[in-house]
């Protein structure tokens, strides 16, 4: 009682400014004493400095290193669902999945995908309206139809003819290497693979080629960050690395976004590779909306949009099929023994041979899929139930309004599911007559545990697409053997896990001896 008089008398003796200023200056520990100690989330461990403010979330998501910084503090509290922010949780659980991605049709989309809109118009991707989202896609979704792509892949088709020239393109620098042409002839296989998927996806989806292949010439050599001559780089590239750049800030809320992205989109203008690659990319866009009608310019999507949604999936075929094919290429070069036993299965094939026929290539692929990791981080979703009551994920309760998100990072390189998580290994997704008892279940968790192209009903469209793609060109590039004598320039794949994920210096070179 002495106490609460002293205190009131203290008090009555402040000023007023000096009282509103200490009011002021408590808030904060409150609010932090409450999210620690009071908020819906409080029951679910992460670390302290994390539940009481989002700026360490913003932080590792700058930096690109939010899913590792996640894996080590699932390991470290030992939880399949984290705490990361006051009201954001990562999940580690594969049982899980169904419940955030599946089940009803999963939960939505949270706010955070408006930033990704193009040119301030939503896109299959961006939307978090499931109205908007389904007529465009049932829109394009024949397009990516199994039988239409493989009529594509064969018969001289828009695949087939980019494929080819691929090739040969890989081929020439090989044997121009051989010639001895510089005693280490490097070839940027990241690049080139961003040439492939720009021309394949533009040639397939808008029956107008972009010409990424085309700019492989070997008259017009630049230097690029190294003092080792290289192709001119694809024109998009720096267009489709702005996209991959500004997703640092997409953990922003939308206004704030709008804000920083308009800063920091003035300064990086500045880079003259940027302006052109803007200025080409608009140039091939205006070329397409004048000459063909896509799939989407149909009543209820105007052509400015239509514009916008075409540039999404440039971007999108320029960048995650390449980086899965460049990655499987990578590999292929390191390990000598899973290129042999690979082209032993592929010798004899035609490309009228059924590819999801051939077990090994399928593996190779998954393995790919898996190592890539196109989009690292948590694939966010917002707690909404008719009920009003939450959901329940692996034990714990997440009350309505709540962001929770699983990590392919921390999935894909689970080393309890995948031994060795960082080792290319296709033998993984096979079924061998020597497998013992326990190798069945971990398959099936395996089967669960991967979501490269995401899960439920927003999965990816084009993925049939993609794998069509990356299992011809694989096949193609072993029946050749232009990876024989080949080697890698680093000895592994370094990556930046943005919102998509980014290969650092964006370059990924090998060479031949002469």
């Amino acid at each position: 009682m002495a106490l609460l008089q002293n205190l009131l008398t203290t008090v009555s003796k402040m000023s007023s400014w000096t009282l509103l200023l200490s009011i002021i200056g408590l808030f904060p520990v409150c609010l932090a004493l409450y999210r620690l100690f009071l908020h819906p989330l409080s029951h679910i461990p992460g670390p302290w400095f994390a539940c009481i403010s989002s700026a360490f979330l913003h932080i590792i998501c700058y930096q690109g290193t939010e899913s590792r910084v996640f894996a080590h503090y699932h390991r470290k509290y030992k939880s399949p669902v984290l705490r990361i922010a006051p009201n954001s949780v990562s999940v580690s659980d594969g049982a899980a999945l169904h419940t955030i991605y599946v089940a009803g049709g999963g939960l939505p989309k949270d706010s955070r995908y408006r930033n990704f809109r193009i040119e301030g118009h939503e896109t299959i991707f961006s939307s978090i309206n499931p109205a908007f989202r389904d007529l465009r896609a049932k829109a394009v979704l024949p397009l990516f139809a199994p039988s239409r792509i493989r009529t594509s892949g064969e018969n001289n088709g828009a695949i087939q003819q980019s494929v080819e020239k691929f090739v040969a393109l890989l081929e020439k620098e090989k044997q121009e290497a051989c010639q001895g042409r510089g005693n280490h002839h490097r070839v940027d296989i990241l690049d080139l693979t961003s040439k492939l998927s720009i021309d394949i996806l533009t040639g397939y989806l808008f029956d107008k080629v972009y010409g990424g292949l085309n700019e492989h010439d070997n008259n017009n050599k630049m230097n690029i960050g190294s003092s080792v001559p290289k192709h001119k780089r694809l024109s998009a590239t720096p267009f489709v690395l702005a996209i991959v750049a500004f997703s640092r800030f997409s953990l922003l809320p939308n206004w704030i976004f709008t804000i920083v992205f308009s800063i920091w989109f003035r300064v990086a203008m500045r880079e003259t590779d940027l302006v052109v690659s803007l200025g080409k990319v608009e140039s091939f866009m205006n070329e397409l909306m004048a000459e063909t009608e896509t799939q989407l310019g149909r009543p209820g999507v105007s052509m400015e949009e239509t514009r916008s949604q075409c540039k999404g999936v440039m971007f999108a075929g320029a960048d995650s099929t390449a980086l899965v094919q460049s990655t499987i290429l990578f590999h292929l070069i390191q390990q000598p023994a899973v290129l042999t036993r690979l082209k032993a299965e592929v010798e004899g094939t035609t490309p009228s041979t059924e590819l999801q026929s051939l077990p090994y290539l399928r593996a190779v692929f998954r393995e790919g899929l898996r190592l890539a990791l196109t989009n690292p981080t948590r694939m966010t979703r917002i707690v909404t139930t008719p009920d009003a009551k939450g959901i329940n994920v692996s034990g714990f309760h997440l009350p309505p309004g709540t962001i929770v998100g699983a990590a392919p990072y921390i999935f894909h390189l689970n080393e309890e599911v995948f031994p060795d998580p960082l080792k290319f290994q296709p033998e993984r997704w096979l079924e061998e007559k020597r497998d013992g008892p326990g190798e069945s279940q971990l398959r099936a968790l395996r089967d669960r545990d991967t979501f490269p192209f995401g899960l439920g009903g927003r999965i990816c469209l084009g993925r049939n697409l993609a794998t069509y793609q990356v299992l011809s060109t694989t096949k193609a590039i072993v029946q050749s053997g232009v990876l024989e004598g080949a080697r890698t320039c680093q000895e592994r794949i370094e990556m930046i896990g943005w919102f998509n994920a980014e290969i650092k210096e964006h370059h990924l070179e090998i060479e031949w001896n002469s």
